[in-house]
């Protein structure tokens, strides 16, 4: 009676414990899609505003100063999103974001390097190309499934 009891405890342990990893998975995915999706939209929208913000910093010295903070904040988002755990059907996409990342991440130095120098602060970046493909890249990540 007693061994058919810890059998017992045993199967419902073991059936819960790999529910649970079926709930991390799903958990995963949910994570990594939601966090890219984030991700890319913030790209999209500084990919939208970064014309506008170049312009107003070439006049403006505290435009300038924000177009920089922007730019710093950005490149941290891409450090940020570099450490993402990743589901194992995205590992492919997820390489891929990460090289056009450090595209980016070389444009955004570039970026800097200019508004310091005081030239246009976007000129011979390709940051514009880079954010074009990454934000191709959002309409796969959305048709994602596990």
């Amino acid at each position: 009676m007693k061994s058919k009891g810890l059998a017992v405890i045993l199967a419902v342990t073991l059936f819960v414990a790999q529910g649970c990893g079926i709930l991390d998975g799903i958990g995963q995915t949910v994570n990594f899609a939601t966090e890219t999706t984030t991700y890319m939209d913030s790209l999209k929208t500084f990919g939208t505003e970064m014309n506008t913000l170049a312009e107003q910093a070439v006049a403006d010295l505290d435009a300038r100063t924000d177009l920089k903070e922007r730019i710093l904040a950005l490149k941290e988002q891409i450090v940020q999103y570099e450490g993402l755990t990743v589901p194992d059907y995205a590992k492919d996409l997820h390489a891929s974001i990460v090289q056009y990342n450090e595209n980016l991440q070389t444009g955004l130095d570039q970026a800097l390097t200019n508004i310091e120098q005081g030239r246009a602060a976007f000129d011979a970046t390709g940051i514009p190309d880079t954010l074009n493909k990454l934000n191709e890249l959002l309409g796969q990540i959305n048709q994602l499934a596990p």
